[in-house]
């Protein structure tokens, strides 16, 4: 698995360098008018939602926090833009974040923790319906060695399936992984909802292979962190106060999107910000709607650590923040 990393670290190293010189521009700690941060993210996807809904819903505005959301196309990108300081918090994934520890950077892992459904799918075309059929085809993932790489790889050795033979290619954000399925470029991925209810929505046709809320990619299934957001030590040391705004933000948000007299409204912003079909976001929506929380229990991180390499040290107590003040 070791092996399976080092695209990534590479990926994390180099745009590392190239923004180091970068400088934060954030009025975070600012005694006049609200508070400032930038956050990076990925647009668009049911991960990434809460920010969605704390901007439409004021959460942010409530807490005298002005945030500005600046989209990416990778998790290597996203984060690196926070070490370089063009932003200040970022939406990440394990598979990202961990590596970037790795280099030495401190970074500090905050809620909300996002441990939604994943499924891997095979399109109709591509004639796969199991998991051992994947050797010897080609499988998206948005950048190699990177989260989604290391789940089915996990999920593969699981079930005793060499995954040294499968075909990985790199294929950017959601958008561009779902093109690259219903073209034919890619015979198979793995999707959170959002990507998922897209290509069925453009008519392909997708076997499901393994699905984590039916128990059927194993143990990692049982484990996954599908999202967490991030920080750096520098920034949540100095703009501490920055850091407690966003996360009682999200504290409300995350709540909010879990009542269900909030179904039809919620509905409503999840549609405009993945662009689906209100029936479709329906379906994420009642899939998803209790799958984050500002709480990341020790167990859980360490596996989610131990996927990225089994010599890692998770450090825990050091890195991950539960709940506000």
């Amino acid at each position: 698995m070791k092996n399976k990393i080092l695209p990534l670290l590479a990926a994390v190293a180099l745009l590392m360098a190239t923004t180091a010189c970068g400088s934060n521009d954030s009025n975070a700690a600012a005694n006049d008018g609200p508070t400032t941060i930038k956050i990076g993210s990925f647009p668009g996807t049911i991960f990434t939602y809460p920010l969605a809904v704390a901007q439409k819903k004021g959460f942010f505005s409530d807490e005298d926090l002005k945030a500005t959301i600046v989209n990416g196309k990778s998790g290597p990108e996203i984060l690196s833009g926070m070490i370089g300081g063009s932003t200040d918090i970022v939406f990440g994934q394990p598979g990202a974040i961990v590596p970037a520890s790795e280099q030495g950077q401190a970074l500090k892992v905050l809620g909300p923790y996002s441990r939604g459904r994943v499924v891997i799918v095979a399109t109709d075309k591509s004639g796969i319906t199991k998991l051992d059929q994947l050797p010897g085809r080609k499988f998206a993932v948005p950048q190699r060695g990177d989260s989604n790489e290391q789940r089915t790889l996990t999920v593969l050795n699981e079930y005793g399936i060499d995954g040294s033979k499968v075909t990985f290619i790199g294929t950017g954000t959601p958008a561009t992984t779902a093109a690259s399925l219903a073209n034919g470029q890619a015979d198979a991925s793995v999707l959170g909802l959002t990507t998922y209810e897209t290509l069925l929505g453009q008519g392909v046709k997708l076997h499901i292979l393994a699905d984590s809320a039916q128990g059927t990619m194993g143990e990692r299934g049982k484990n996954e962190v599908t999202g967490v957001f991030a920080t750096t030590q520098k920034f949540f040391d100095h703009d501490n106060q920055a850091v407690e705004k966003f996360c009682r933000a999200m504290q409300k948000t995350i709540t909010w999107i879990a009542d269900d007299a909030n179904a039809n409204e919620a509905t409503t912003i999840l549609s405009e910000w993945t662009g689906l079909p209100a029936e479709a976001a329906g379906r994420v929506y009642e899939s998803e709607r209790d799958t984050w929380s500002m709480k990341l229990d020790e167990s859980v991180w360490d596996a989610n650590v131990g996927y990225v390499g089994k010599d890692i040290d998770p450090k825990y107590d050091e890195m991950v923040v539960n709940g506000c003040k």
